[in-house]
């Protein structure tokens, strides 16, 4: 769950309802992403994760209800058949005998504006309800809806990383009561598990690459699709987010870890927004990615300083320092510790009031992190408004690792590696050649403690690395093996 979760999967409606349509509630677009992982046991994994569907916005859906199973406990009460009910007529509202074991229950109450989150599930208050920040509601020209559900926190019964089938029912109710289900959209399926997707939005050269990793056994084909983010605020939306690469075929090898690469333009246009990359494999299964774009866009916070510094075997030290704040809600610090999944430890509000500041501003947290390996972190900035923004990222030895210069992975499947040098400060001047010595990135007056480089063809590399202040010199071999 947590693989796919972080890559966002979700399987689209098989067969949706035709005697439905009448009471306009089909559903399209379900989107999960940002998420977090919370907690987890050997039988359970708690999450965070924002969520949106796409809804007729009419009169007749004034209660919404979703549910969710593992496919394994799904009670298929709505008796569905490709995504509609075979039941006649009017069809009572699912109580907790006929819920079973399921594991999230969200409502709706879209009679009043703004739409409003239910803390009780009115068919039956012995259910429980799902714990959501909250919702936003957006109607698109055509007349539909799409709701945004914000901070959805849930237990799924499985662990960490299982591979599953989510199954899900979405019904609306025009009762005083929601105590009839007038209008369903069933046995809504994603998957987990497939792929994992990494990229990078360069705004310097208007470009963007991106990696797919397989990880499954067999192949995976399908086809991609890249969004701009247009109003910037980290959730795809279909409709209001503007498609700047039409779909395009793809496949991945067969194995766990198999890799290929994707890339494209950015237009002008869409200079320093975020990128979403939607995939469409095999069944209907599709995978939706937020590609951060951090080189050019400025962040509505002005950060004068951010460091990561491993104090003792078990803690990590961070601090940052701004100068400038505007609209600021706060931090989340997120950590990656070398599986290429971002985990958000917490969450610092801004001291700003009320968000704006032109003032230096510390911020400090202490980490626990007791890791052998390389941990990365970086900050994301949230606006009051929920809009975000990553900053740059910084990385800490594991407990016990000498303070040399490490270059990893290496050799690199990808193309892409991360550098980390040695812990005492100063400005370096680095060099990257290939076997024949010629030059082929530069980086002058690199303040941090590290660096990624990307797009490298198979082959030997040298990286030679030159601190200005004692004139030391550094070599280190970088080996790409794809």
């Amino acid at each position: 769950m947590k693989t796919v979760l972080r890559s966002m999967l979700f399987i689209a409606l098989l067969g949706l309802s035709a005697e439905k349509i009448t009471a306009q509630c089909t559903v399209s677009d379900i989107v999960i992403q940002n998420v977090s992982i919370g907690g987890s046991t050997p039988t359970t994994c708690t999450v965070t994760f924002d969520a949106s569907f796409t809804i007729e916005n009419n009169n007749g859906n004034k209660y919404i209800f979703i549910h969710a199973w593992l496919q394994q406990d799904y009670p298929n009460y709505f008796h569905c058949v490709n995504g509609q009910t075979t039941l006649p007529g009017a069809i009572q509202a699912p109580k907790a005998s006929d819920l079973g074991s399921e594991f999230l229950t969200i409502g709706i109450n879209n009679d009043v504006m703004p739409p409003q989150l239910l803390t009780t599930y009115t068919p039956d208050p012995s259910v429980p309800v799902t714990p959501v920040a909250s919702i936003t509601r957006t109607v698109l020209a055509n007349g539909s809806a799409v709701f945004t559900l914000h901070g959805i926190t849930v237990t799924i019964p499985v662990p960490c990383g299982t591979p599953v089938v989510v199954v899900a029912d979405l019904w609306s109710s025009q009762s005083a009561h929601a105590q009839v289900a007038h209008c369903v959209n069933c046995g809504i399926r994603y998957g987990t598990g497939y792929v994992r997707v990494t990229g990078l939005a360069n705004c310097s050269n208007l470009t963007y690459s991106a990696t797919i990793t397989n990880n499954t056994g067999a192949a995976i084909n399908g086809t991609y699709a890249v969004y701009a983010d247009v109003n910037g605020d980290g959730v795809f939306t279909s409709g209001v987010d503007v498609q700047i690469t039409s779909s395009t075929a793809f496949n991945v090898a067969a194995g766990i870890g198999s890799t290929t690469p994707i890339s494209g333009s950015i237009p002008s246009a869409n200079l320093g927004q975020d990128l979403f990359i939607r995939l469409t494999m095999g069944a209907g299964i599709q995978n939706v990615v937020l590609i951060p774009s951090t080189q050019c866009a400025p962040l509505p916070v002005t950060f004068k300083s951010f460091t990561a510094t491993r104090t003792n075997r078990s803690t990590v030290s961070l601090k940052w320092e701004t100068v400038t704040e505007i609209n600021n809600s706060g931090f989340a610090i997120q950590r990656n510790m070398g599986n290429n999944e971002w985990q958000t430890v917490t969450f610092i509000n801004s001291q700003a009031q009320a968000g704006n500041s032109n003032s230096l501003l510390t911020y400090t947290y202490t980490d626990m992190n007791g890791s052998k390996g390389i941990t990365q972190y970086r900050i994301k900035q949230v606006d009051l408004d929920n809009k975000a923004k990553f900053s740059e990222i910084r990385a800490v030895r594991g407990d016990g690792q000498d303070s040399r210069t490490i270059v990893y992975p290496t050799p690199s499947a990808d193309g892409r590696v991360n550098v980390i040098f040695n812990e005492k400060n100063g400005t370096r001047d680095i060099i990257l050649t290939d076997m024949y010595g010629r030059t082929i990135r530069q980086w002058n007056g690199i303040t941090g403690n590290t660096i990624q480089i990307d797009n490298l063809s198979k082959g030997m590399y040298s990286l030679r690395i030159v601190t200005r202040e004692t004139g030391e010199q550094v070599m280190e071999k970088v080996m790409v093996g794809r």
